[in-house]
């Protein structure tokens, strides 16, 4: 947290403490539990940062639909694993008291069903995206959870009046997609669209802004539904590959029984 950030000791509001063992940590447990109960996660870039980490002046802001449980850790995972930014993630009041070690890697609270907090919230997290290089925040505008192919997809205005807090930044639309191809496991698909760079000196209307992002991500998530039912995959890169599946075993099982089977002159079960 920078020494500009200042939280009214009243507020409900439970700040990001960076802990570079615990942030290594919650990476492991992010990167583990994607491992064990995915085949893949799968990414791609319209476009790379506009500068290296080191010499990011601007924070990053990226905005993504929320189908999942497990969107928090895909957020983790690419903000630091292929971006390598200073990534910092909103939780939900109630979950962030269950998880408080998140925090460790840049989570903090959000009270949605108290107005002055959740704005608190928004002045927390400007303060600490102004306050360093190669900052960023991943936020879901929908607020909870929603079916993956839910239109319109319903974004609350936080994100809007977020933006017109930081001053200058680029915000990125990430599409998220859970598809089963060819293996028990589903793989995530993560898409990143085209930055939209804000100077600081627009008149941000909230909710024209809101309905013009949340278009933008409708776009990029129908983007990404279209590449995926036409297998269109080759510009993906897998930066998580799961423990193997129960295919490959099956496979060997299936072929010892008819070899066994043969050895003894039994009719192997057809497929």
């Amino acid at each position: 947290m920078t020494e500009t950030t200042k939280i009214n000791p009243e507020s409900s509001l439970i700040p990001a403490h960076r802990n570079f063992l615990g942030e290594l940590l919650v990476f492991w447990l992010c990167r583990r539990g994607l491992w064990k109960s995915f085949q893949a996660v799968r990414f791609r870039a319209t476009q790379p940062l506009p500068a290296p980490p080191g010499q990011l002046n601007h924070p990053v802001i990226f905005y993504a639909n929320h189908n999942t449980w497990w969107d928090g850790y895909l957020a983790h995972v690419v903000t630091r694993q292929v971006y390598g930014l200073e990534g910092y993630l909103m939780m939900d009041l109630r979950q962030m008291r269950r998880f408080r070690f998140f925090s460790w890697a840049g989570v903090f609270s959000v009270d949605r069903e108290n107005g002055r907090e959740a704005l608190r919230s928004l002045d927390y997290i400007a303060g600490e995206l102004q306050g360093g290089p190669g900052r960023s925040l991943w936020i879901f505008p929908q607020g909870e959870i929603q079916p993956q192919e839910r239109r319109p997809l319903g974004f609350q205005s936080g994100l809007a009046r977020l933006i017109r807090r930081t001053g200058p930044c680029y915000v990125y639309p990430v599409a998220v997609r859970h598809e089963f191809f060819t293996e028990p496991q589903p793989e995530f698909l993560i898409s990143v669209g085209e930055a939209r760079y804000f100077s600081g000196d627009e008149r941000v209307d909230p909710r024209k802004l809101t309905a013009e992002l949340e278009a933008v991500l409708s776009l990029e998530l129908d983007r990404l539904r279209a590449d995926v039912n036409a297998l269109r995959l080759a510009d993906f890169v897998t930066i998580i590959k799961g423990r193997n599946s129960a295919g490959p075993f099956l496979g060997q099982i299936i072929g010892r029984s008819r070899r066994l089977a043969k050895s003894r002159g039994v009719s192997p079960v057809r497929e």
